[in-house]
């Protein structure tokens, strides 16, 4: 059996539901697609995504608290029954006649965890999300399977893998990602630690969900947070994080600190601009997480 897990906050997600829902029916095994909401407050939303019950094997949970998506996930895979669990973001879209095949298709190939791809729309989605969408297609070099499989634990990603539920739940998401960021990366690193195989495929799903500059400059402040958090567990396997020992080793910290304390309100300035640069969007990282 097959189980489809989506945590959503306040997205709609009934058509991606849906378009799973027509593969798997054509697949004809046992599924059941399980949404859950994790502290939605937004009842069009909730109301929207409430016709997946209306799917045959499809479920809506409602969840009062926002607990994170570590915790959501978890809660999804204890409550799943499948042997098999494929997980994605609520923002995702599905790009092919053939995605449940190709995941159904490897189940047999030995691995415990199979992670597909996140391929980005061709164009800016929307005029005020320039400085994700700029960071998404420079991300796309580093996500080819072919690229990931030679770095498989670093490069695990949640946005949409399928792993056995029983690794799932030996190996659960780590809780203390309560906030946005880094709950992959630490992921990745506990799937090594147990000797789990984690193989990555071209199987895409397309990202849609585009936050808007300020929104992504603040989330990628709560990230560092998190990071700042857990730095001990993290920081040798993040590029933030090695960069980050580079400038300790080298007794730069308070000088970086100076030059960003400086240069931050130009550095805002140009990021929720039109025109963002990611040299300033790394500089402007490693200045916020220095000075935390």
């Amino acid at each position: 059996m097959i189980s489809v897990l989506i945590p959503t906050y306040n997205y709609v997600c009934y058509k991606l539901a849906c378009d799973l829902h027509r593969q798997l029916s054509a697949y004809g095994g046992e599924y059941e697609i399980i949404v859950a909401e994790d502290g939605s407050d937004n009842q069009e939303t909730i109301t929207e995504n409430d016709k997946v019950t209306m799917l045959s094997g499809c479920v809506h949970l409602v969840r009062k608290e926002n607990i994170g998506r570590a915790r959501i996930i978890n809660y999804l895979v204890r409550e799943a029954k499948g042997e098999w669990c494929i997980i994605m973001d609520s923002d995702a879209e599905v790009v092919s006649d053939d995605y449940i095949r190709k995941y159904a298709g490897c189940m047999t190939d030995g691995a415990d965890v199979f992670v597909g791809d996140l391929v980005n729309p061709d164009s800016l989605p929307q005029a005020d999300a320039t400085l994700r969408y700029k960071y998404e297609k420079a991300a796309e070099r580093f996500r080819t399977a072919e690229f990931r499989n030679h770095h498989p634990f670093e490069r695990f990603c949640t946005f949409n893998f399928m792993a056995r539920r029983d690794t799932l739940l030996e190996v659960p998401f780590d809780e203390r990602c309560t906030e946005y960021g880094y709950e992959d990366t630490l992921m990745g690193l506990e799937l090594k630690r147990h000797g789990k195989r984690v193989s990555h495929i071209d199987n895409p799903l397309r990202h849609l969900g585009f936050d808007s500059n300020a929104v992504f400059l603040r989330k990628t402040e709560t990230a560092l947070h998190t990071l700042k958090k857990i730095e001990g567990s993290l920081l040798p396997y993040t590029g933030m994080g090695r960069l980050v020992l580079r400038i300790r080793a080298a007794h730069l910290t308070a000088l970086v600190k100076v030059i960003y304390r400086l240069a931050r309100p130009l550095l805002r300035y140009n990021l929720l601009g039109n025109r963002p640069d990611l040299t300033f969007f790394s500089f402007y990282k490693l200045g916020y997480f220095l000075s935390l």
